[in-house]
């Protein structure tokens, strides 16, 4: 699925929100930690488990907004790069304005919770046995009818090679993948199946879409949800660090030192005229500004760093050494 469009902004408090310490975990913590952090945290502030019910009636939105935004990875990229300030009221561009979307935690606290656990119900980490005790019991106590949900089985993760012309222009890709299906005789059988992704400008390598219930069944289980893991395939000559395109350029030994206008044809079918006029020595490189990849969270266009590659002559007649020597040593 595509990343969300984030809604329009609202007027915030001058404190600013720091989403980690609100799930009390480090800045470098994993999916499985926000997810774990969130799942100890929500059913703590939970209004009906919860006899402070003003703490929880401050810590529970808290809670559920900070996990929207660090489950969300360009939501947590831009957190982490801007703070909360550049998520919700948009990233000073430098001259008086703002660029990116603007971030408003306008779901339901309530809505994020059933979202996560499955149900409404604050009650729901007590759906499993403990200690022997039966479901059963604590439906008994907490007057609801307990129903154990079948389990979530791993996701199937399908890779999806596109190349940097691709995540640079924005294309739409068919994939075909196998999974199992459930028969009506409780076996199951391969099928072919096909999804249609758009790969968004900017993507980095390894961003993963999520496709639920499109992946194996099986019985007494849930429908798996299907992963597309976007891979960049090698180019010639074309590498990316970010919103960073670097581009290797292979100059002659006279370019090096005497200059050249390169032509470097852009992923948009553009050809870019650069003169380098200065000695290129090992370790030289070239910014051009605002020609690189477009980067998702901010969509600010990052720079084009040439690289050079020097191919020096495989051989020097004696004669073309002497004028080397008598050139450079004036």
């Amino acid at each position: 699925r595509e990343r969300d469009s984030l809604p329009a902004a609202r007027l915030m408090p001058a404190a600013a929100l720091n989403y980690y310490e609100i799930l009390e975990i480090k800045r470098s913590a994993t999916n499985d930690d926000i997810s774990n952090a969130f799942r100890k945290l929500a059913l703590k502030w939970h209004p009906e488990r919860t006899a402070d019910k003003p703490q929880a009636d401050k810590m529970f939105p808290l809670v559920c907004e900070a996990y929207d935004v660090l489950s969300h990875p360009v939501r947590r990229e831009v957190f982490d790069r801007y703070g909360e300030n550049g998520l919700k009221n948009g990233i000073p561009d430098g001259s008086g304005g703002v660029t990116g979307g603007k971030y408003a935690f306008s779901t339901k606290p309530e809505d994020v919770f059933s979202k996560f656990f499955g149900s409404a119900s604050p009650f729901t980490d007590l759906l499993g046995p403990i200690d022997g005790v039966s479901p059963e019991f604590y439906g008994e106590l907490t007057g609801m009818t307990l129903i154990k949900r079948p389990a979530k089985p791993k996701p199937l993760v399908v890779e999806m090679p596109v190349t940097l012309s691709d995540i640079y222009n924005g294309v739409m890709k068919k994939l075909t993948y196998s999974r199992r299906v459930l028969l009506p005789d409780n076996t199951t059988a391969e099928k072919v199946e096909a999804i249609n992704l758009r790969v968004v400008p900017g993507w980095e390598d390894g961003t993963v879409a999520v496709y639920p219930s499109a992946g194996d069944e099986g019985v007494d289980s849930e429908t798996a949800d299907v992963q597309v893991l976007m891979v960049t395939t090698p180019e010639d000559s074309w590498s990316r660090d970010g919103s960073t395109l670097i581009y290797t350029a292979k100059i002659t030994l006279i370019e090096a030192l005497c200059g050249k206008v390169l032509s470097i044809p852009t992923f948009d079918g553009r050809e870019l005229s650069v003169p380098v006029t200065q000695i290129v020595a090992p370790g030289v490189t070239k910014v051009v500004k605002g020609e690189g990849m477009l980067d998702a969270a901010t969509g600010v266009k990052g720079d084009l760093v040439i690289q050079f590659e020097t191919i020096f002559p495989e051989t020097l007649t004696p004669a073309q050494k002497v004028a080397i020597k008598k050139t450079l040593s004036q």
